[in-house]
């Protein structure tokens, strides 16, 4: 039987992260495990939005930014000079909370990375953009206006459309930086279904501010506060028995 650390797919070691003089992660060190989904937890501003940003790469584009630490993506360094950015965001790809469809039609939509990656017949894209847009749950009710805009979307839907946008590629890993916040209840359920099921096939870190929500859809979880990885490991455990004394106040309410 394989250990968990031969299973995991991403290994973040000693991060440490500043913007300018400011430092927002403080050695932050855990595996992610294959096929699991994985939730960072936390209030707002312990550095959750800034740790998965590393784990993609996003970073890059943000002036005076600044890390040491290692992140191993299948055991090798994420930030190696030979390793292309582009590349790791298709492999590594995100969902914010925000959905932001492209200007063009919900089909260019999900066929646009396909297209860039080398995809030019249409009997292929054709396919792809079916099985993208049926993983999220939304060919039955997009597949009359393929040729729309996704302006004529409801906000739940355009999030979805990223999602299906986002698995077009084949990711390794899809990162939720808090996908439900824009949200309303009703299709809040739908993206919390939809992460279950696709850990079938996917590594996802889920990131939330929401607590029910983590324990809902997690297989790990990590706390973070003040930039620091608090405690992390098993959802169940770490909010039925947790073992520092500030994750059992901010699962119970009492603290952020």
């Amino acid at each position: 039987m394989k250990s968990e650390k031969k299973q995991s797919i991403l290994s973040i070691r000693k991060l440490n992260a500043w913007y300018g003089d400011r430092q927002i992660l403080i050695n932050l060190s855990f595996e992610v495990q294959r096929r699991q989904v994985t939730a960072l937890i936390g209030p707002s501003n312990s550095g959750k939005s800034t740790l998965v940003r590393c784990l993609n790469r996003l970073n890059d584009f943000t002036l005076n930014f600044r890390f040491t630490g290692e992140i191993l993506f299948k055991g090798r360094d994420l930030y190696a000079s030979m390793v292309d950015a582009t590349e790791v965001r298709m492999q590594i790809g995100m969902v914010f909370r925000k959905p932001i469809p492209f200007r063009c039609s919900i089909y260019e939509n999900v066929a646009y990375g396909p297209r860039i990656s080398g995809v030019n017949t249409s009997v292929r894209l054709d396919a792809i953009v079916e099985k993208s847009l049926r993983r999220v749950g939304l060919w039955d009710e997009v597949e009359p206006i393929l040729d729309g805009t996704p302006d004529e979307l409801s906000i739940g839907q355009q999030q979805r459309l990223c999602i299906a946008r986002a698995l077009a590629v084949e990711p390794d890993i899809l990162i939720f930086d808090e996908p439900c916040g824009e949200l309303d209840p009703m299709e809040t359920p739908k993206v919390e279904a939809l992460v279950r099921n696709l850990k079938a096939d996917y590594t996802l870190i889920f990131v939330t501010n929401k607590r029910r929500q983590a324990a809902r859809v997690s297989d790990f979880a990590g706390f973070l506060y003040c930039g620091e990885l608090i405690e992390f490991g098993a959802t169940e455990k770490l909010f039925t028995n947790p073992q520092d004394i500030r994750t059992e106040q901010y699962v119970t309410g009492k603290l952020g």
